[in-house]
């Protein structure tokens, strides 16, 4: 018994120590995954067992071998203290999580405490078991298309108010297994419980089913989701996709590809709006081209696991389309929100991956993104309801939150307030002084005017107008467009002076892009004949 004790504590630290600094190389790297990322998120666990195989070596009998007793019980500190280390780690991500919200170079966001949460509480979080509300309504394997996995399930209460938001969440599995009811639960449950309602859906699997099958399947549940949520109380307009892993590429395809047919089954003509509010990719793969400057020695396997079982032909012939596959190569300026959640330690999607998504999407797309990087923390983290996965659940709350709040329809008195005139469009030229843009436009040539003032319409205070126009500068400044200031003032007085730019030089698309950014219902396109009122929406003129 007591050698079966020193085995078993041997395996514990093995495994305590694996999720703390997980091998890459050799028989290691086999063993960094599933066992690092079990002792990673069982932490407490583990000492329980530890604790356990004592008792049961106290009740059998203690050996009475001196150097055998040392050796259990330095087997047993090292795995108590290393295991503890863990539990702290785990804790100690609520503070990683709410500091790297708080400090996003865009729109930073407060992020709630653990006591504001609606479903997730201490015994849960202690359980780690992702329990769902028992007042949830599940309605279970709604068909969305032909095939037999074609099947969506649908959360919410019965209390759940009308025209609520959605989140989509798309299991993951490297493509080849997993199913709607096995991931992302305790984040779901969360969202359930705030009055959202959450679809799951299964998709074809790879290797019966090569690619594209998933995205022609997820691409097709978006498209249920638009023309039938409304009837079970959700609201199209307001969605928000989200998943894990290869869920997390499937995702961020699907919210990166509104304005790209590429993907989409041609029997959907009559869905007109493929966007969406915002992604939320967790440990996603984003990269799908094994580029080794992002996968760090992890891209040959992934390039084995798309050539040999998902994709079935060979990258070499095919790069436009591992590239087409891609979210990273999916970025634009009119890419929506996201949050990009990724573990420190993953040794199935390295972290930089995630790097180089967020990277690029700051240097090119207009919309914010948030980043959390989770330290000494494995791929899948999530799945159990640990201290770390009700942290990133409350990120996850207030992205969504942010992201999906209502908007206010475009009236007839709000299209009449825009235009100029009545409202006086000054801009400040070269000189400092301030002219009508009519006036500008013979030095500046052709200009659009966009401001960051007054989200939709709704009127906010200057602190937080101030802050929209330094996010709004700084844009520009990035993308290098010549601007210069302007002011459209009511001469009524009726609503509040906004400070905007008039953006010379550019494509109509960057602007529409750039005003829906900004939360705007249209903007202004001036030319040496006309003050022009044009719609977000489509770029045509307000009248």
């Amino acid at each position: 018994m007591a050698y079966f004790v020193v085995a078993c504590s041997a395996w514990l630290l093995f495994s305590a120590s694996t999720a703390l600094r997980p091998g890459r190389k050799g028989i290691f790297a086999a063993f960094a995954y599933p066992v690092g990322w079990a002792a990673g998120e069982l932490p407490a666990q583990a000492i329980v067992v530890e604790a356990a195989l004592l008792a049961l070596l106290g009740w059998w009998g203690w050996p009475h071998s001196h150097s055998l007793s040392v050796v259990i019980w330095a087997f047993a500190i090292l795995v108590t203290l290393v295991n503890v280390v863990l539990v702290l780690i785990s804790f100690y991500s609520r503070r990683t999580v709410r500091r790297d919200m708080a400090n996003s170079p865009r729109r930073p966001l407060e992020i709630p405490r653990p006591k504001d949460d609606l479903f997730g509480s201490w015994w849960r979080t202690a359980l780690q078991i992702p329990l769902h509300p028992r007042h949830m309504q599940i309605i279970r394997d709604v068909a969305y298309g032909p095939e037999p996995r074609n099947r969506l399930d649908i959360w919410r209460l019965s209390t759940t108010p009308a025209n609520a938001p959605v989140v989509f969440y798309i299991h993951g599995g490297a493509w080849t297994f997993g199913d709607k009811r096995e991931q992302g639960r305790p984040m779901l449950h969360e969202f359930v419980e705030r009055g959202w309602i959450a679809v799951v859906c299964n998709y074809r699997l790879a290797p019966r089913h090569p690619w594209p099958a998933q995205m022609l399947d997820v691409t097709r549940t978006l498209a249920w989701i638009k023309k039938n949520i409304a009837n079970h109380g959700g609201d199209p307009d307001r969605i928000v996709v989200s998943g894990g892993s290869a869920g997390g590429q499937l995702a961020s395809l699907l919210a990166l590809s509104a304005n790209d047919p590429t993907w989409r089954p041609s029997d959907l003509d009559d869905v007109t709006d493929w966007s969406v509010r915002g992604c939320m990719s967790f440990y996603g793969v984003l990269e799908m081209t094994g580029d080794e400057t992002q996968w760090h020695g992890l891209g040959k396997g992934l390039l084995i696991l798309l050539e040999g079982r998902v994709v079935q032909v060979q990258f070499a012939q095919n790069q436009d389309l591992y590239r087409a596959m891609s979210p990273l190569e999916k970025i634009d300026v009119e890419s929506p929100p996201f949050l990009v959640l990724q573990g420190g330690n993953d040794t199935l999607v390295d972290v930089n991956v995630a790097r180089g998504f967020v990277e690029k999407f700051r240097d090119t797309a207009l919309a914010p993104i948030y980043y959390i990087e989770l330290p000494f923390t494995q791929h899948a983290f999530d799945v159990t309801a640990s201290p770390r996965t009700s942290a990133t659940t409350r990120a996850a709350v207030a992205f969504a939150t942010s992201v999906a709040q209502p908007r206010p329809s475009l009236t007839t008195l709000l299209v009449g307030g825009y235009q100029s005139p009545p409202t006086e469009l000054l801009v400040q030229v070269a000189t400092g002084e301030w002219v009508s843009a009519l006036e500008a436009v013979a030095d500046l040539g052709p200009f659009s005017v966009v401001t960051g003032d007054n989200p939709y319409s709704q009127h906010l205070d200057d602190e937080a107008n101030h802050r929209r126009r330094l996010e709004l500068w700084d844009i520009l400044q990035h993308h290098g467009v010549a601007v210069r200031p302007t002011i459209a003032h009511d001469p009524s007085g009726e609503w509040p002076d906004e400070e905007g730019f008039a953006l010379i030089g550019q494509r109509n698309e960057f602007v529409i892009a750039l005003a829906r950014a900004f939360e705007q219902f249209a903007f202004y396109d001036v030319s040496h004949d006309a003050v022009l009122v044009r719609s977000c929406a489509d770029g045509e003129a307000l009248v």
